[in-house]
């Protein structure tokens, strides 16, 4: 049985973003392809690392239900798509550092900036989630600030989990 979705952060912009960056890249490597035979090294390396990066882009996506919250890594390719669980039960509190706001998830400029090493701490979301049993665990999300604390709000009327902002 499904546990009931109460909360499930979402961003259209960010959808269309993502798929249209992914359809970009594979019409890219199309093109690539068709000029393979003119330099066979440098654009087979060039179509394999667009290919690397399609396949390692994803959109994150925070959903809560219950008893629990879920990072989703929705990826082009869905086999490759992963989630992080955390238990209420388990968690004492949650830090979080949150610079990312709706207004700067948008776009290909961000994307850029966000996958620069440079501005990568800038440009997401940190929670940093501290157990009962003392250890802790670090998680930088691309979900906007925004609809993190909708998703605070709700894990806070459902658990007894402090949740402190920055």
């Amino acid at each position: 049985m499904k546990d009931p979705i109460i909360f499930r952060s979402s961003s259209t912009s960010k959808v269309f973003d993502f798929y249209l960056a992914n359809i970009l890249g594979l019409v890219f490597i199309g093109y690539l392809a068709l000029h393979l035979e003119e330099n066979p090294p440098v654009v087979g390396v060039v179509m394999v690392l667009i290919a690397f990066a399609i396949g390692r882009n994803s959109r994150k996506i925070c959903v809560v239900m219950d008893d629990r919250f879920r990072i989703l890594y929705k990826r082009f390719i869905p086999a490759f798509s992963g989630s992080r669980e955390f238990l209420f039960a388990e968690i004492s509190s949650i830090e979080a550092s949150l610079p990312l706001t709706q207004a700067m998830e948008t776009g290909f400029i961000s994307d850029f900036l966000r996958h620069r090493h440079s501005f990568r701490t800038s440009m997401e979301n940190t929670l940093t989630i501290k157990y009962h049993d003392g250890h802790k665990k670090q998680i930088s999300v691309n979900i906007s600030r925004e609809d993190l604390q909708e998703a605070f709000r709700h894990i806070q009327k459902l658990s007894p989990i402090s949740i402190e902002e920055s």
